[in-house]
This record gives structure tokens, C-alpha cells and sequence, in this order.
């Protein structure tokens, strides 16, 4: 179960049919009712992790509604962006309503589909687009994690649940919240930028696409053991191979750059991820192009 991960946020749950937060253009008041007797639609059984749902499905719009909190709603007024989850509104019950993703979030995806290395590459890219965004409004997310993250119904992804999200922080700030335990900074980074949060974060999730697996682990299902071992390591600053001499060749310079906080923002990430990408395309093109060559 995640709860065991040692996170302390309320995320969406991990279901065949998902929840999804959003990314809007304009948010307003929305004329809605405060309780329908049959808004409540009741989700099927969790599939890989278990957690306290934070919202439930309106059925009437066909949304995810879910309490608003300063942080979130902020976030959700600020950014509209194809990469954060849409936002519609919220209602006079003070309800958040976001689009609604029934594919689900990304950690459940990942161990269950099992999707292609040239698919969670691009999703790498996309997450980093979404870190990018709200780095640039001084929005540091500080619960990066896959679980936050939602998969659409045409195989994009978009990042959600902001609850604990800070806007402006100061420099030297104590993180009261943090994500599951795999994703958590070592403590040595204390005092840089707050965004070196987000930034590691990211940086195991990159890993995690590239390799199938979390750092210093064989999977990617939740371990609390294993991955409190890894979070030892980190905070030893030391930081796990790739072990794939292709995939190190265009990616472990990102990779480090997170595992060390060299990278400032989220912009600067997303450069870096995005030449790593585009190297590895080219190559991956030319050995293809070769490869028919060669059966012809």
C-alpha cells in the first residue's frame, strides 16, 4: 500500500477507473448544486495500491470533484497548461472541479502496462514540460511523484494534486510534507533552492522510465524495505546506475544533474531532457535505418 511508503499526501487512487485533476482557462463559479443524491458514483476496487480516495466522481458532469485547498486552488488558477490537470471551476460547496481521467495514474500504469521505453521517454519529457510550467509562476510542486501524475485516454500525461504545493518559499525552508519514500531528497540539499525537491523527484522518476525500475531496486511496485535502503543510499549521495550503456550515454548527465540538484528550475531540466530525448531518437533512428538496410 502506499500509505506505507511514508507518504503523507493525499493523492489520487490508483484505480481502473482514476481521478483527475486539471489544467483550466478561466476558472469561475460554477452554478451547481452543493449535494446531488446521485452524484456519488461508486468506483471499482483498487488495483495495485490502496489510499484514502480524496474526492469521488460527480456523476451529472461527468467530473472529479475534490475539497479545495489554498495551495491546490492557487495553482489551478494560475496555470493553464496541457500538462496540469484541467480545471473547470469550483462550486459553491468549495469543491475543486477537475477533468476527469478513467485510464488512471501513471505508478498504477507503469506496473500494469508495462508501455514501451520510446513511451515513457516522451512521458519523461511531458513531466518535465508540466515541472517546467509551474516552476516558472515560482510554484514548487514538493510532492513529485508518479501517483501525481495521470494518464490521458490518448497516452499523454498530466500532473495533479498540488494540496501541498508552495508558492514563493524561502530558501532555507523545512518541508513539512513529503512524497512516498523512493522520491524523497536526501537531507543534504537542505538550505538550496526549494525547488532541489521537485528536481530529485524528477530525477527518480527518469530513472524509474528508463530503467523499469527504481533506483538501488529490480521493479517498479512499491516497497517501503527497498526503498527506504535507497533513500539511505541517497542521502549518502550515492546514486544508482542505469547499467545500459545506450540509455547512459544520452541520459545519465540529466540523471546526475537531478541526483545532485545541479539543475535550478524546472526550465532548465526540461532543456536538458529534451537534447537527451532528441540524441537518443537520432541514434535509435540511424540503428534502425541501418538494421533494414541490412535485411534488404
Amino acid at each position: 500500500m502506499l500509505g506505507n511508503l511514508g507518504n503523507t499526501s493525499p493523492v489520487p487512487p490508483a484505480l481502473e477507473v482514476n481521478p483527475s485533476d486539471h489544467d483550466a482557462t478561466g476558472a469561475v463559479d460554477l452554478e451547481t448544486p452543493e449535494e446531488d443524491d446521485d452524484a456519488l458514483y461508486e468506483l471499482p476496487p483498487m488495483v495495485v495500491f490502496q489510499e484514502v480516495d480524496p474526492g469521488y466522481y460527480h456523476n451529472s458532469s461527468g467530473r472529479w470533484r475534490k475539497t479545495a485547498t489554498p495551495p491546490e486552488l492557487h495553482v489551478y488558477k494560475t496555470i493553464q497548461h496541457q500538462r496540469i490537470l484541467r480545471y473547470y471551476g469550483t462550486t459553491r460547496g468549495g469543491e475543486l472541479e477537475l477533468e476527469f481521467h478513467p485510464t488512471g495514474d501513471l505508478w498504477t500504469y507503469l506496473v500494469e502496462a508495462r508501455p514501451s521505453l520510446a513511451t515513457r521517454i516522451e512521458w519523461a519529457v511531458q513531466i518535465a514540460e508540466g515541472l517546467a510550467e509551474l516552476h516558472s509562476h515560482s510554484i514548487i510542486w514538493a510532492d513529485p511523484h508518479f501517483r501525481n501524475i495521470l494518464v490521458t485516454a490518448d497516452l499523454n500525461i498530466v500532473l495533479c494534486d498540488f494540496a501541498f504545493s508552495l508558492s514563493s518559499p524561502p530558501q532555507f525552508l523545512q518541508f513539512s510534507t513529503r512524497p512516498p519514500q523512493i522520491f524523497v531528497a536526501p537531507f543534504g540539499f537542505f538550505g538550496y533552492d526549494p525547488t532541489y525537491v521537485d528536481i530529485f523527484g524528477y530525477g527518480v522518476m527518469l530513472f524509474a522510465l528508463l530503467a523499469n525500475r527504481f533506483p538501488w531496486t529490480h521493479d517498479l511496485v512499491p516497497c517501503y524495505e527497498l526503498h527506504l535502503a535507497a533513500t539511505e543510499k541517497h542521502d549518502r549521495f550515492e546514486f544508482d546506475s542505469l547499467n545500459n550503456t545506450e540509455l547512459e550515454a544520452h541520459f545519465s548527465s540529466v540523471i546526475n544533474k537531478c541526483f545532485l540538484a545541479t539543475y535550478a528550475t524546472g526550465m532548465e531540466l526540461l532543456d536538458g531532457v529534451k537534447n537527451a530525448r532528441d540524441s537518443w531518437l537520432s541514434v535509435s533512428a540511424l540503428v534502425l535505418c541501418q538494421l533494414n538496410l541490412t535485411f534488404q
